[in-house]
């Protein structure tokens, strides 16, 4: 029998599944290596389904995909699905080619969700500048380091382009 190592350590995770009949939570732990036990699971199981949290989902989507220098805006949109009854703070990076604070006015790198609020809205507001051609504003939906508030859901970035007065 080949002699196989595990080279990352996983931390003890629960992982639920549900239907509509029963819910079961299957608990991680104990990965060792070396001959030794890979992998320890708990089956829990139970047919209530009150109290059961889901994970928050965040995504993001460019609601206004082109914006130009003449008071076309540009948007984006973060939506949360999940339990609504807390505050959550998105963070997100900002990329492209549009420089940030010379071809759009600067931004947040963060969303704030307050209790109820499912969606925060990112507006991108063109300045006057002398370059020709489309530029770019990515942004990436990211998780803080050592978070568990939220996951990132399929649409985890979205572009908006920023026209000059030749492309409008």
């Amino acid at each position: 029998m080949k002699n196989t190592q595990v080279k990352n350590h996983l931390s003890d995770f629960n992982y639920l599944v549900h239907n509509s009949q029963f819910t079961n939570i299957i608990h991680f732990s104990n990965f060792y290596s070396n001959k030794q036990l890979l992998a320890e699971f708990n089956l829990i199981s139970t047919n209530e389904t009150k109290n059961i949290s889901y994970p928050t989902i965040v995504n993001i989507t460019a609601t206004k995909n082109y914006a130009s220098q003449f008071g076309d805006i540009g948007e984006f949109v973060i939506t949360r699905n999940g339990d609504p009854i807390q505050d959550l703070i998105v963070k997100y990076s900002i990329e492209g080619t549009a420089k940030y604070g010379v071809d759009y006015q600067p931004i947040a790198n963060f969303a704030i969700f307050t209790a109820g609020i499912n969606q925060a809205v990112i507006i991108i507001q063109p300045q006057k500048s002398d370059f020709q051609g489309t530029r770019t504003i990515l942004l990436k939906l990211e998780n803080f380091l050592h978070n568990h508030l939220y996951m990132l859901g399929e649409n985890s970035q979205a572009v908006v382009k920023i026209l000059d007065d030749a492309s409008c």
